[in-house]
C-alpha cells in the first residue's frame, strides 16, 4: 500500500506533482546564452529525488510560450508506478531556468550533453536531477 501524505495523495504522487511544479516559470539571471533551449519535446529519461533515482517514462513539452507539459509515469524504489500528469511555466535564461508546477516554483541549472540535457536544481545536496533527451 502507498504511503499517503496529510493530503491524501501517495507519497510517490506529492513528489512527482512537485518535480513538475519545479519544472515550469518564472527565470533565472545569470546573462549567459543558453547552450540549449528548453523549446520542444523531450523524452523524460531520468529523476533524482534527494539521491533517490526513480524510473521515469513520458515526455515533456516545453512551448515558446514559456508553457510546458509533462505525461509520463514515475516509479521509486519500493513504490508502485504513479501517473506524472502536470502542465506549468518556465523560463530561461541562459542555462538558469525556473519552474513552476502547481504552485511550487524552483530554480534549477542546466546542463548540455549533445542531444540530453540535465537540470540540477539548485539548492543544499543531494540536489534533485531531472534528465531529457531531446526528440528528433
Amino acid at each position: 500500500m502507498p504511503h499517503l501524505t496529510p493530503t491524501g495523495l501517495p507519497t510517490a504522487t506529492l513528489r512527482a506533482i512537485a518535480v513538475v511544479a519545479l519544472l515550469v516559470a518564472a527565470c533565472g539571471t545569470d546573462g549567459t546564452t543558453p547552450s540549449t533551449s528548453l523549446v520542444g519535446t523531450w523524452d523524460l529519461i531520468g529523476f533524482t529525488d534527494m539521491g533517490v533515482a526513480a524510473v521515469t517514462t513520458g515526455t515533456w513539452v516545453f512551448r515558446s510560450d514559456h508553457t510546458c507539459s509533462v505525461n509520463g509515469t514515475i516509479t521509486f524504489p519500493g513504490e508502485p508506478t504513479d501517473s506524472l500528469v502536470a502542465d506549468g511555466a518556465f523560463v530561461q535564461s541562459g542555462n538558469s531556468v525556473t519552474l513552476t508546477i502547481a504552485a511550487q516554483t524552483g530554480d534549477w541549472t542546466l546542463t548540455t550533453s549533445g542531444n540530453e540535457i540535465t537540470l540540477t536544481e539548485n539548492g543544499p545536496p543531494p540536489a534533485n536531477i531531472i534528465t531529457l533527451r531531446r526528440r528528433p
